[in-house]
């Protein structure tokens, strides 16, 4: 067993050991809620029978005192008007048999109506101290355990089961820190989701994560610290995710994402709004917690200039963006004054415009073959905007059974073609073909195919000069239907698609070098896209519509080995809201506010009248 797999044997152990302790601690705290309610229903007993005995005993000397009192007024009152003026002599008052039997009702009734009130009180308090005591241990598990029930249709207030579980494992503590005030939450239906997905981190995470509120405009300190640390922009709504040293802002944009679409049968624009944030908290708590982050060298620039032409800047942003929110940890390379140090895992060479020379082309082939150790991967962006012919460049593809022609693949079938939007184009582009990916190829062997799905616009045809060629071999990964034609853009003149050649071409394809030595096996990759273009700003952000970036960063976690990656679905915010008449609101306006307490009222003095009357 190799040191990796023991430290990765160990990890597992101390997982499973972790899991096991939560479970333990989460038993506990159940047991000791049920110890403190049985502790609370016993003191309530004890109580209930003091006050039960002191009300006794009271009872008797108010009703012994109140009997002594009359006796004494009665003979104070015979003692005034009792006097007989006949023989001048004073007259006792002795009641009849009639009078006394009616004294000794009337002193029952007495005795009877306090004990009944009294016991009646000391029961409504008794009542009223378990229920807030209940109450009180509801609301201590509850912010622990986050015991809510998401009535929504699209279960909006729920998170993912994948992120579920990957929090119960987690093993260090996590502080999310939410730059704005709690009552933002309270006070918008459509920010709620948001603080929700937030108490239900912390009630799965077995206490690791911490959850804290900070307005920045009453604490404005709290962005300058958080500069200092992330050298990032922190904003009024981010979340800054820290563990230890390790720190992580989410910017709002990543946790609520509106966009304005654009469409073009009714001429109007479409605003949706969706709640993304599971997916970038997620991307952000795996970030802090990997200490050994893959390093991805991005090859774009030459001598201090851009190698790409200003059509791909967007696509190569967006590349960047895809793979920094993935926790890789990407650098900038300028490939003429650079070395390619062996420390990146991966290299992107993203649309060169104008051809490497063979110095350049050896820095790739040397970092490929890693002193005859392989295991390095290289991912090449062609371009249908090149300046200059690649000579050399085209010739090291070559060599890795790898060429491309100088067309456009165009879907001829206007029942499969998409209407593609993209971020330079003023209008979209039409004949867009959808690709297949081919499944029985081992890199994407990962992806989920699903409904969304994926184009290819503005890509050259990749074709495969070889299967297998001295220890390389070559497979495609996404391939178009068969009846898609080719635009050839050194002789467009004339292009009918219609009778146009019909084919099945590669978009994007892999090569790779295999090595054996001494029973081992060693690898390296190249992998290679039509165009940059199937990674447009637009195209690659538009995650509701087109599946082209969860297809890069699942291809490129497989083909670095990253684990812990999981993909969360974004939730749409758009709700349908009811609309009713004025009639409908004055009604409804008049039984909440006027029936409804009058009625409660009416019921509350007839029960008092009744019970006054017994």
């Amino acid at each position: 067993m190799s040191k990796k797999d023991d430290i990765k044997k160990k990890l597992e152990s101390a997982s499973d050991a972790l899991e096991s302790a939560a479970e333990n601690v989460t038993d506990k705290v159940e047991d000791a809620a049920d110890a403190l309610k049985e502790k609370a229903e016993d003191a309530a007993d004890a109580l209930k029978e003091k006050a039960e005995d002191a009300a006794d005993a009271l009872k008797e000397k108010a009703e012994d005192a109140a009997e002594t009192l009359k006796e004494k007024a009665e003979d104070a009152a015979d003692a005034l008007i009792g006097d007989d003026p006949e023989d001048g002599k004073k007259k006792k008052h002795s009641r009849t048999p009639e009078e006394e039997r009616e004294r000794a009702l009337k002193s029952a009734a007495r005795r009877k109506k306090f004990k009944y009130g009294t016991l009646a009180t000391l029961i409504t308090l008794i009542v009223i101290a378990v229920i807030v005591g209940i109450n009180v241990i509801c609301n201590m598990l509850d912010e622990r355990y986050n015991w809510n029930i998401d009535l929504t249709t699209k279960n909006l207030y729920e998170i993912d089961p994948q992120t579920s579980e990957y929090l119960k494992k987690i093993n260090q503590d996590i502080k999310l820190t939410m730059l704005a005030n709690e009552s933002v939450f309270e006070n918008r239906s459509d920010l709620r989701v948001l603080s929700e997905t937030l108490s239900n981190f912390k009630a799965e995470s077995n206490g690791h994560i911490e959850v804290e509120y900070v307005d920045p405009q009453t604490h404005p300190e709290i962005q300058k610290t958080y500069l200092q640390d992330t050298n990032a922009s922190v904003s009024y709504g981010s979340i800054v995710v820290t563990c230890g040293e390790l720190v992580k802002v989410v910017p709002f944009t990543d946790l609520i994402n509106s966009k304005n679409d654009y469409d073009y049968s009714t001429g109007q624009q479409i605003q949706t709004v969706e709640f993304i944030g599971e997916q970038s908290l997620m991307s952000a708590i795996i970030g802090v917690t990997d200490l050994n982050p893959i390093k991805i060298g991005m090859i774009d620039k030459f001598n201090d200039n851009t190698i790409y032409d200003e059509v791909e800047e967007g696509c190569f942003q967006r590349i960047r963006d895809i793979l920094t929110k993935n926790n890789y940890e990407v650098e900038s390379i300028d490939i003429a004054t650079e070395e390619l140090s062996s420390d990146y895992d991966v290299l992107v060479l993203c649309a060169p415009c104008a051809d490497l020379n063979e110095a350049q082309i050896t820095k790739l082939s040397d970092f490929l073959n890693n002193d005859g150790k392989c295991g390095k991967n290289l991912i090449y962006f062609s371009t249908p905007y090149k300046h200059t012919a690649t000579t050399k460049l085209d010739e090291f593809l070559a060599l890795w059974g790898i060429s491309f022609d100088n067309s456009i693949v165009i879907e001829s079938d206007s029942a499969k073609a998409q209407l593609v939007q993209t971020a330079l184009s003023l209008r979209p582009l039409s004949n867009v073909p959808v690709v297949a990916v081919q499944t029985d190829t081992s890199l994407n062997e990962n992806y989920p195919v699903g409904s969304i799905p994926i184009v290819a616009p503005n890509s050259c045809p990749i074709n495969l000069l070889f299967t297998e060629n001295s220890g390389r071999n070559t497979y495609p990964l996404l391939t178009t239907s068969d009846s898609c034609c080719l635009y050839d853009l050194d002789n467009a003149e004339g292009f009918d698609p219609e009778t146009a050649v019909k084919d099945k071409y590669n978009v994007a394809v892999l090569a790779e070098q295999n090595f054996f030595s001494g029973g081992d096996s060693y690898k390296s990759s190249l992998i290679a896209f039509g165009s940059s273009l199937l990674f447009d700003y637009q195209v690659a952000g538009n995650s509701s519509s087109y599946d082209n970036a969860n297809y890069l960063i699942t291809m490129i976690n497989k083909l670095s080995g990253k684990e812990n990656v999981f993909t969360v679905t974004s939730k749409s915010l758009d709700q349908a809201k009811l609309t009713i008449s004025d009639g409908s609101a004055i009604l409804i306006r008049n039984i909440t506010i006027f029936v409804i307490p009058l009625f409660v009222g009416f019921l509350g003095i007839l029960v008092y009248v009744r019970r006054r009357n017994k």
